[in-house]
């Protein structure tokens, strides 16, 4: 792997620091190239248990090669979106677990990769496919969608401004020929909007482009699913720490954390008792990177997370 290609994993001493002691069952469910994992893995007894989930075939190959030396701990690898990986977990014979890990979102080298499709900075194929064997890519959706389809997507997905303006344009353009590049793709983004936003700090496709990975991966369904999945499937007193990166992902997390944490409102001229719930959230505040990582790591700036524990 290529110092380029490298991922730095985010709040990594933060996460390492809400791990169980003793030997445990560890699910990292975005394994990534195993930034958090490796430090993990490092920290936990012989007699563990780990399962690695990712739905990028290379990112999990690479990371169990960056894992073989862990002989000590069981290690099971999935190829699988993690919302759906649970059932395959239970047929390992893993019905719990003490701690799992969700990093949401893209990694560095998917990002940094210009044939994956991901960057609005770098020509490259219009895919973002986190699993490039299958699946729709966003070139589909942006040459089959309709105008009306294009601006529901980019507003619901990211609250993408003149929503409107960029679908009109994608339909017009579309007609003479293919929009099938990230360049491309940003250029018809540009011509769509006022120089008002053009002038505004960041890059205007920024949520143009986070919204269409997200139809493409469907994240955001992921994300409600899987944390259902995920809590559900933790042992008395384990944890589940969510890394989300941007406000929408962040608010899906502490809604889910806040539910399943807070006392259930009851009737009060009901004589009906309500049980404690069953979790405790961990970080309340929640916790970001702090000034000596973000000048070791600009990508970690808008990093949020997020520790829930199950009662025992």
């Amino acid at each position: 792997m290529s110092e380029s290609h490298v991922h730095v994993p985010v709040l990594l001493d933060e996460v390492v620091s809400f791990v169980p002691d003793g030997k445990i069952v560890y699910l990292d469910l975005t394994l990534g190239r195993a930034g958090h994992a490796k430090a993990i893995l490092e920290r936990i007894p012989k007699g563990s248990v780990f399962v690695g989930v990712d739905r990028d075939r290379k990112a999990l190959e690479e990371s169990e090669e960056r894992l073989k030396s862990f002989t000590g701990i069981q290690r099971v690898y999935l190829h699988s979106p993690y919302a759906e990986a649970f059932p395959v977990i239970r047929r390992e014979g893993i019905e719990k677990a003490d701690f799992i890990l969700m990093d949401i979102g893209v990694s560095s080298p998917q990002f940094d990769t210009p044939e994956r499709g991901f960057s609005y900075r770098m020509d490259g194929p219009l895919d973002m496919r986190m699993d490039n064997e299958t699946g729709r890519t966003a070139e589909d959706i942006v040459m089959q969608y309709s105008e009306r389809q294009l601006t529901e997507m980019f507003r619901k997905n990211a609250q993408c401004p003149y929503a409107n303006l960029v679908s009109r344009r994608i339909v017009e353009k579309r007609r003479n020929r293919r929009i099938d590049s990230t360049l491309k793709l940003v250029e018809t983004i540009k011509e769509s909007l006022p120089q008002k936003e053009l002038s505004k700090k960041g890059h205007p496709a920024k949520q143009f482009f986070l919204a269409l990975r997200y139809e493409v991966n469907g994240e955001l369904g992921q994300l409600e699913r899987g944390l259902e999945e995920a809590l559900d499937f933790l042992s008395p007193g384990g944890r589940l720490a969510v890394i989300a990166f941007n406000f929408e992902e962040d608010r899906i997390v502490k809604e889910s954390f806040r539910r399943h944490s807070c006392p259930k409102v009851v009737d009060k001229f009901l004589p009906q008792v309500e049980d404690e719930p069953k979790f405790l959230e961990l970080t309340r505040k929640p916790i970001v990177p702090g000034r000596e990582e973000l000048e070791r790591n600009p990508r970690a700036k808008s990093a949020i997370l997020r520790v829930i524990e199950k009662r025992r």
